[in-house]
């Protein structure tokens, strides 16, 4: 079975992007299917901007709630999506992040931490979930959950790693763990995240978007503990303010980068 990536969001019936077997990129989300308007709105110097879609399978608006309505459709009948990013040269959609989740450095540079905690999963692959913090700071950092094993009944994570977890500390960093408490605290998996993330950095369109510091947390992002949602989003907010003692550590004054 052969897998392509798409876009698309609930208002939009679905699928808004496809991909053919003739036309495909692993690297992007798609192209928009005929009939319908892809549009990238107040786009920045990098051409990066809100994805806009119009077309007859946008919804006609929310039950009962005419001002969402118009605050997602504008009177041009594009739905605003809310994410961020691009067309390329191929005609491919590129995503980059989520317009309400730009950061803001203190220099004033605008930084999107979604492509950012994507590639660092890609080097690290006990990681189960990142979440990069700096808004009004002069360097960025990050909170960083490992993968456990979930209760399938209630959704709470437990600290028992899972078997990719274990694994991949086993051949990256050469060490023995089970749990999140032993991972947290051991020095060797500390030197394996330092290198995933220094490689992660590389990939960084900017230094400003560099993750300079990390802090472990022992118990996962779940729904149950109030940092995803039912979809598995991450509440940026939310785990902010649930987690801030730890994010004040690393932007304290004194403390070394």
């Amino acid at each position: 079975m052969i897998l392509f990536n798409l876009y698309g969001m609930s208002e939009t019936t679905g699928g808004f992007t496809i991909q053919t077997f003739s036309k495909f990129s692993f690297e992007a989300a798609g192209f928009a299917m005929d009939g319908t308007d892809l549009m990238i709105a107040n786009p920045d110097e990098n051409q990066e901007g809100e994805i806009c879609m119009r077309g007859r399978n946008i919804m006609m608006g929310y039950l009962k709630n005419e001002d969402a309505t118009r605050g997602t459709i504008d009177s041009q009948g594009y739905c605003h999506s809310g994410d961020r990013g691009k067309i390329d040269s191929e005609g491919f959609l590129r995503i980059t992040g989520r317009i309400k989740e730009l950061i803001i450095s203190a220099g004033g540079e605008n930084i999107a931490p979604v492509i950012v905690e994507d590639n660092f999963k890609l080097e690290c692959v006990a990681c189960s979930n990142i979440m990069m913090v700096g808004e009004g700071q002069r360097f960025m950092s990050a909170l960083i959950t490992f993968k456990v094993d979930i209760d399938p009944k209630t959704g709470v994570p437990s600290r028992n790693l899972t078997n990719e977890a274990k694994a991949d500390f086993k051949k990256m960093a050469d060490v023995d763990v089970s749990t999140t408490d032993e991972a947290c605290s051991n020095p060797k998996i500390s030197e394996y995240i330092k290198r995933a993330m220094e490689a992660t950095n590389k990939k960084s369109v900017s230094r400003a978007a560099h993750i300079r510091k990390f802090k472990f947390l022992v118990d996962d992002f779940s729904v149950p503990g109030g940092e995803l949602t039912p979809t598995l989003k991450l509440k940026r907010n939310v785990t902010a303010k649930k987690f801030q003692q730890y994010i004040d550590e690393m932007f304290a004054p004194e403390a070394k980068l």
